[in-house]
């Protein structure tokens, strides 16, 4: 089960000051199934002091290779403000409230927002405003869709729904970026992409990103941008890793 801990965003306020905290979240990828209800999220206060939190789930679409998001009913968490003692958890269940039309994948983040709590300055903390954010993916999948293995549910691994991408360099306003283009039904997220003759990383020639590059939702196209500088390779193979369990895969040239 994958945790993360969230990371705090330090800005500076005049005279005031709040609560700094340290949070465990997991799992940090979220999906519900066609026959499941909803899933539960996990947050763990690992710091000092009490935090409150928000909740919410935002739709999840992409336009003219930009991220949009807007305010929607489909899914719902429960419950969406809460009050986390130092050194305690809360479970979190998110919800579906529509049944998602069979072979389509709909897309959402979730986000969670610390609202700070006034405390009363000191020495070492005046002037600062420490808050956390913490954005996560949840999909929903129709009848025919599933991309995750299941204990509660045996099925081949052969029959997941795949991303189907192809990639491109493209020059912007004079500015190089390598596209990705997904003609599938459910989201590609793109990590660890390297030029070479095999799918190790430790042996490309050419590496576009080490880690999580970003995600491509289906009938999307996404552009990320690159070294000017940098060389393509002409003649040697794309590489991209779509799950961090599974080895990188070639990619075709559109």
């Amino acid at each position: 089960m994958k945790k993360v801990i969230l990371i705090l965003l330090i800005s500076i306020v005049s005279q005031l000051t709040y609560a700094a905290s340290n949070m465990l979240v997991w799992p940090i990828y979220q999906m519900i199934e066609s026959d499941q209800k909803g899933s539960i999220l996990w947050l763990e206060n690992r710091g000092n002091n009490d935090i409150n939190l928000q909740v919410r789930i935002l739709r999840w679409n992409q336009k003219d290779q930009q991220d949009v998001y807007q305010d929607q009913q489909d899914v719902v968490a429960s419950p969406p403000f809460m009050l986390v003692p130092a050194g305690q958890r809360q479970l979190v269940r998110i919800l579906k409230q529509v049944n998602i039309p069979a072979q389509q994948e709909w897309a959402y983040r979730i986000m969670i927002d610390e609202i700070p709590s006034r405390v009363k300055p000191t020495e070492k903390t005046v002037g600062l405003n420490l808050q956390m954010r913490y954005v996560l993916p949840l999909f929903l999948y129709g009848d025919g869709v599933w991309t995750v293995t299941r204990t509660d549910k045996k099925r081949d691994p052969k029959t997941s729904t795949e991303p189907v991408l192809r990639w491109n360099i493209e020059m912007q306003d004079n500015k190089k970026f390598i596209a990705f283009h997904n003609s599938g039904i459910v989201h590609a997220r793109i990590s660890k992409v390297f030029f070479g003759d095999s799918n190790d990383l430790q042996k490309a020639s050419t590496v576009i990103a080490k880690g999580l590059l970003g995600y491509v939702l289906p009938g999307n196209k996404m552009v990320w941008p690159i070294d000017q500088n940098l060389i393509i390779p002409s003649n040697k193979k794309l590489f991209v890793q779509l799950e961090d369990n599974r080895p990188a895969i070639e990619i075709s040239k559109y």
